[in-house]
């Protein structure tokens, strides 16, 4: 029965990965639930993401479409040193965004607006295992860079007033940044009913990104963004409720507000030092529940939701949507070494009032389909 209802729970690290952002820049959920699997394995996961996030001025005038298409490639590697000790290696995108509306924008304070947030993480961890107690940790080296174009930023006195043109700002990053942070987590199980249960805590790891800002046309020397990509916690569980019948879930919680990109030029240029490029004021909770179900020794379903609560306040062309609900559906075929997962999400973003200099938008009923497969092979 174990063995059955933990290759159901496969579906739900499916279903939760990729998801459109709400509350902030998460991509992958640093799922970690590999290095409580069994035995030697390797799994290769590829997401791919379709946002449409339109919105409607006061005029009824389209906004356009401002959030690209994006996909990623997890990849883990889980291997059985002895009976009680285990090693992991992952590799995942953890946090990622990316605005442009450069195409179908007729409003101003909106058209030629985009920024894109790439980073990568490599974590390594050992567990220990003691009866049904497994313990784990390890170091994650994470690159991050950033990049942005506003050309209708100008600048502002410190009440955010405009006191001259507005002639432009970008910047870009001359190379990602690499640091190390650190994992720390410890699981219990219950083997004869399925039951697990994982506490995970993920650091918070610090960036000192090179980059070039242009203001009005001219470049300034090059400088450096700090920035810190948030803690987190995760809580994932599994238990049977019935033979052949899994309930999972996972409640994720991140720290956004120690993210904040606060450019030197850009704090001096459009705000009198007083103004972000980023932040966040409000940390997010999100929560995922799904139920599985075995129909033979190879086959098996689930079934999903997922919400996370919206902020609240206005948005603005970096930050068009507030929060989310989400359906999913996925389908795993269990072979002899080989398991092969195929899931599908709708998400649902929710709505918002989009402010720039001028001009407002409302953000409504936007969507998003993710589409994933995951191949897991034992060895």
């Amino acid at each position: 029965m174990k063995r059955t209802l933990i290759n159901i729970a496969i579906l739900s690290t499916i279903l939760g990965t990729g998801m459109a952002q709400a509350g902030g820049w998460d991509r992958s959920g640093q799922d970690t639930s590999i290095i409580l699997k069994e035995g030697n394995l390797l799994e290769v996961t590829s997401v791919s993401v379709k946002p449409k996030v339109t919105g409607t001025f006061t005029s009824n005038v389209s906004t356009g479409d401002g959030v690209p298409n994006y996909s990623l490639m997890n990849l883990g590697f889980r291997t059985a040193i002895s009976d009680d000790l285990s090693l992991a290696v992952i590799q995942d995108t953890p946090f990622g965004a990316e605005v442009d509306w450069t195409e179908g924008t007729r409003f101003a304070s909106f058209s030629g607006v985009k920024a894109k947030v790439e980073s990568s993480a490599t974590t390594a961890l050992v567990g220990y295992n003691l009866d049904n107690i497994t313990l784990y940790g390890g170091l994650k080296s994470q690159s991050f860079k950033a990049s942005a174009s506003n050309p209708w930023v100008g600048l502002k006195d410190g009440r955010g007033a405009f006191i001259g043109d507005r002639t432009g700002y970008s910047i870009s990053s001359t190379a990602a940044d690499s640091s190390v942070g650190y994992v720390l987590g410890g699981a219990i199980e219950k083997p004869e009913i399925a039951m697990k249960v994982s506490l995970t805590y993920h650091s918070k790891v610090s960036h000192d990104v090179s980059v070039i800002e242009v203001v009005g046309g001219v470049a300034s020397a090059a400088a450096i963004l700090s920035a810190e990509t948030p803690e987190s916690v995760n809580l994932d569980f599994q238990t049977g409720i019935a033979e052949n019948t899994l309930l999972f879930g996972s409640i994720r919680h991140v720290k956004w507000t120690q993210l904040r990109l606060s450019p030197v030029a850009y704090d001096v240029y459009a705000g009198a030092g007083t103004q972000h490029l980023k932040e966040f004021t409000t940390d997010t909770t999100s929560y995922n529940l799904g139920l599985g179900r075995k129909f033979s020794d190879q086959w098996s379903a689930a079934v999903t939701y997922g919400s996370d609560a919206a902020i609240g306040g206005n948005g603005g062309p970096l930050g068009p949507t507030d929060g989310y609900s989400k359906m999913g559906l996925g389908v795993t075929y269990s072979g002899v070494q080989a398991n092969v997962t195929l899931g599908v999400q709708q998400v649902n973003m929710g709505d918002t009032t989009a402010v720039a200099p001028g001009v407002s938008a409302e953000m409504k009923n936007n969507k998003a389909l993710v589409t994933a497969i995951k191949v897991a092979y034992k060895f």
